[in-house]
């Protein structure tokens, strides 16, 4: 049987409700080989969980050239852009990011108006991330197997687990590093793994180029380069060294032998 071939803007036809929802395809291998992750945009979003498109754009900022959509308890989610394959340009969150926007929100509605905040808990009930994944790829790949829910799973854990990790890199940096230079330090794990700084390496996770041998050569799916960021950034703070750039060379070699295989492919 030939393996289902994704691509990055494809758009999936899901139910909420018996209206039409549309997920679209962020990256073909986001998850891991033939694992899509899959987002849903601001637009048609907004008819779902009664927020209004417009209060959901207002609330788009842009830091260090990225967008992140802030909620009233200050709580941030990435904003990607992505062309699909119907000619339109969408912003879009990740399948579990609007999970875990619509649990904030309805937690902390701030000026939010009562059917906005009712539809989010309403859409909060049906949109557990797992049962989006597991739509979505039922009618990609006409079957949810064992093995994608696993993926899945590790990839939501490892999402989850690498923020406490991250909360200790940021201490360290403050720490050792006068001028606490986060940007500068994130961008060193990310050139040191994947030879991109972040931005650029984001870019070719939300947006996969086709041909170009630069990507190809460099390429590690999404959910193993951020495995491999939150351990890099773990070992930094677990070494704890005065010499922060010793640190995270260090950390970098040992990333890319604890994730060798991907790096060999890469």
């Amino acid at each position: 049987m030939t393996a289902p071939s994704f691509r990055s803007g494809q758009i999936i036809p899901l139910r909420y409700k018996s209206r039409e929802i549309k997920a679209i395809i962020i990256d073909p291998n986001g998850l891991g080989p033939d694992k899509p992750s899959i987002g849903m945009g601001f637009r048609g979003m907004d008819r779902h969980v009664g927020v209004p498109q417009t209060t959901l754009s207002r609330r788009v900022m842009q830091i260090d050239g990225d967008k992140y959509l802030e909620l009233p308890s200050s709580n941030r989610f990435r904003v990607m852009q992505i062309l699909a394959e119907d000619g339109n340009e969408y912003l879009l969150l990740e399948a579990s990011d609007w999970v875990a926007l619509a649990q904030d929100w309805a937690k902390n509605p701030g000026k939010l108006r009562k059917p906005a905040r009712e539809g989010l808990i309403d859409f909060l009930a049906w949109f557990a991330a797992e049962g989006i994944y597991a739509q979505a790829y039922t009618i990609l790949k006409r079957a949810y197997t064992y093995e994608d829910d696993q993926r899945v799973q590790n990839w939501l854990m490892q999402r989850e687990s690498g923020k406490p990790a991250r909360r200790e890199w940021g201490f360290e940096v403050q720490d050792k590093d006068p001028r606490g230079r986060y940007g500068y330090w994130t961008n060193y794990v990310y050139r040191g793994l994947f030879d991109m700084d972040a931005a650029t390496m984001k870019e070719v996770w939300e947006s996969p180029v086709s041909g170009s041998s630069r990507i190809a050569r460099n390429y590690i799916p999404q959910a193993v380069g951020l495995e491999a960021v939150a351990y890099c950034e773990k070992m930094v703070a677990q070494l704890d060294l005065d010499d922060i750039e010793q640190a995270h060379d260090l950390a970098i070699q040992a990333t890319r032998i604890k994730f060798a295989k991907y790096f060999l492919l890469a």
